[in-house]
């Protein structure tokens, strides 16, 4: 008897804060957000493209799980600390 299989989702594939976008295509979401919030801010002054594409070289193995989006790992660690919270 054949073990069952669960498929998993894939996994995101990040995209660069300075991908071109054009007027009139935001999300709802994208449309809400406050530009004076703390975390959108934090966000926006962040060089993404610089930290993500040396975490791509570390975990850029072909074996196993993909790895997760750089800028939800990195971000995730960043707003631990800053709110000073445990594992």
């Amino acid at each position: 008897m054949r073990g069952s299989y669960k498929k998993r989702a894939p996994s995101p594939v990040y995209s660069s804060p300075n991908q071109l976008s054009f007027e009139g295509f935001e999300t709802p979401f994208e449309q809400q957000l406050d530009l004076n919030n703390r975390w959108v801010f934090l966000a926006r002054n962040i060089p993404w493209d610089r930290i993500v594409g040396v975490y791509d070289k570390v975990f850029s193995s072909a074996e196993g799980r993909k790895p997760l989006s750089g800028r939800l790992v990195l971000g995730s660690l960043m707003i631990k600390h800053l709110c000073k919270l445990s594992d």
